[in-house]
């Protein structure tokens, strides 16, 4: 059997991997509660900034994780593989990163993103916290030019 990848068990996959860069990077990144599958920057929130939050589900590569950090995104929240995070995930991250100018959220154009981010969005707004959406349409290859606002975020 020829080994691809290093996966010590496919169900523990993603809890390995976030466990991974916590370890890696205590000095960049940490979890704000109990669930690990949100990730913010060590310093976080920042006050009077606005907060960035990414998100998505996990599959080929750490993709989301990798966008926190100085200049960078605030904080992420994380799907299983190719699954999106949770609209509570999304909120907490959300939540976590503010510091009281509201927050950013920029995610690729996938169904179960947009829904479960949008879902945090009105939960957001029950708390009083201010955010708007960037949607990445960035894969040339899933629509034509004449659809591109239809098109996904890159994967």
């Amino acid at each position: 059997m020829i080994m691809k990848k290093i996966i010590n068990n496919p169900d523990q996959f993603v809890d390995e991997m976030v466990e991974g860069i916590l370890l890696a990077h205590p000095d960049q990144v940490r979890t704000p509660g109990d669930d690990r599958r949100v990730l913010v920057r060590a310093d976080s929130p920042a006050p009077g900034r606005v907060g960035i939050v990414t998100g998505g589900g996990s599959g080929h590569l750490p993709l989301f994780k990798g966008y926190v950090g100085k200049g960078l995104c605030s904080g992420v929240a994380i799907g299983n593989v190719f699954s999106s995070p949770s609209v509570q995930q999304c909120a907490d991250a959300a939540k976590a990163v503010d510091g009281g100018a509201g927050v950013l959220f920029l995610y690729g154009n996938y169904g179960g993103d947009v829904f479960n981010f949008d879902l945090a969005v009105d939960l957001l707004e029950l708390d009083g916290i201010e955010t708007r959406t960037v949607l990445g349409c960035d894969d040339v290859a899933s629509q034509p030019k004449e659809r591109a606002k239809d098109r996904r975020g890159v994967a």
